[in-house]
């Protein structure tokens, strides 16, 4: 597959123009399928007979939320009353997370698969993996999207893939000492991880490793540019980030190229995406600036086709203009959920950009934190805890407490608490850190 992958022609698409060529006809065979197969469907769109009409109110059809694709499947287990292919067509079953509840069971034909990989190959190969590559796949295997499908993806590109998972991180080091990789391909959590095994157990420094290239998904803790360079420089690779996606929909649609200017679309031909206000569910434009919510709809899929779903990722468009690399299609960050931002009297913050102002002392921290916030709505104030790094004084430890806490106030006029804790404090992990806690 990996010379398909060097065509770009999918990927120099305006946004405007891959309606008009790709989804628009694509749109209007997937509500056709919907429309016979997916009881879910037939009742959330009574009214609407025909795939024409669902397509000219598109921007008006009703959104369709996880929870109810949650309940439904509690009550028409174990795939739901969406699956609207036979039994008999299922190749694979994966899930979501879980990480805001119960997890969705994902039900996929081979053909699905397929469209995966294609989103997903393309993905890694724009984020510079190339079939002279060997890399280690350390994202859970367990069920989630995110393990055997990258895998595959990964393969698609040409690459060498060693399918290590999470855990044994140590047997982990050792292979990797032993097999000497090019790449790898985990969260920036998974990183801060191995950093610090590397230096109580094997006194090692992580360059010494060989690491030519880092794939970076799960997390938007990569986008901040003081993360990202501490990770390249203690690490000695580029740091890309890779790998995005929405586990019920597509797996992976989003990745960075080499120019590192915020993540490419790359879900062409997969799924059909637009850009709405989170507050008032108004239609945005991806136009350079624009911040909003994603809502996704599934354009060639089987199983379990989804529409007008509210993914609940704020997203930033960095650009909708061609980049240098060649593609067109519109290049974004990821803000944070929008289910997870936090209202401190009256002021929208998410946990990224408390980060971001971590990520700033660097020197003198790990850039491992995490927000806890009294109270679901309203909160009254947040406390941050912040990991110091190696030999830093109380007293500096303190000045830099003060520091953080000052920069919160100037850019989001938030009053925080900073409470300096010693490094390894806050838990590493294989998968996504927590980065707000709720009380």
């Amino acid at each position: 597959m990996h010379n398909e992958i060097r065509d770009l022609e999918l990927e120099t698409l305006t946004q405007g123009d891959l309606f008009l060529k790709i989804d628009r006809a694509r749109l209007l065979k997937q509500f056709d399928h919907v429309l016979a197969s997916s009881s879910f469907y037939q009742k959330k769109l009574k009214g609407y007979r025909d795939a024409a009409s669902l397509l000219r109110d598109l921007d008006i059809l009703p959104f369709t939320e996880k929870k109810e694709l949650i309940d439904d499947q509690l009550q028409y287990p174990p795939f739901g009353s969406n699956l609207s292919v036979n039994n008999s067509c299922v190749r694979r079953v994966h899930r979501t997370s879980g990480t805001t509840g119960r997890p969705v069971f994902l039900a996929l034909t081979a053909k699905d698969i397929a469209a995966t990989i294609d989103s997903g190959s393309r993905c890694f190969w724009a984020s510079g993996l190339r079939p002279e590559d060997i890399v280690f796949h350390c994202l859970n295997y367990c069920m989630w999207m995110g393990g055997f499908t990258d895998h595959q993806s990964l393969e698609a590109t040409g690459a060498t893939v060693v399918p290590y998972g999470v855990g044994n991180s140590s047997k982990l080091i050792e292979a990797i000492l032993n097999i000497r990789p090019t790449a790898i391909h985990c969260t920036v959590s998974y990183m801060a991880k191995l950093e610090l095994l590397l230096e109580t157990e094997f006194k090692m420094d992580p360059r010494e490793l060989g690491l030519r290239k880092g794939l970076f998904a799960g997390e938007a803790g990569i986008q901040n540019p003081m993360t990202r360079s501490r990770i390249e420089k203690v690490w000695g690779f580029k740091a890309m980030d890779a790998n995005y996606g929405i586990s019920d929909v597509l797996s992976m649609f989003g990745a960075e190229c080499g120019c590192q200017q915020g993540m490419h679309f790359m879900g062409q031909g997969n799924i059909h995406v637009e850009l709405i206000d989170p507050d008032n569910c108004r239609k945005l434009p991806f136009e350079k600036g624009v911040k909003g919510e994603l809502v996704v709809t599934n354009i060639n899929k089987e199983a379990q086709p989804l529409v007008r779903l509210r993914s609940h990722d704020v997203i930033d468009v960095v650009d909708h203009n061609k980049c240098a690399c060649g593609r067109s299609s519109f290049r974004f960050k990821v803000l944070g959920r929008s289910d997870d931002m936090i209202v401190v009297k009256g002021v929208n913050i998410f946990p990224g950009a408390i980060g971001a102002v971590v990520s700033g002392f660097i020197d003198e921290v790990t850039g491992e934190y995490q927000v806890v916030a009294k109270g679901l709505d309203m909160v009254e104030k947040i406390t941050v805890r912040v990991e110091c790094g190696d030999g830093v004084p109380v007293p500096r430890q303190e000045e830099i407490g003060a520091a953080i806490k000052q920069e919160i106030r100037d850019k989001m006029d938030v009053n925080a608490d900073i409470v300096m804790v010693l490094k390894g404090e806050i838990p590493r992990t294989g998968e996504k850190t927590k980065r707000l806690v709720r009380e």
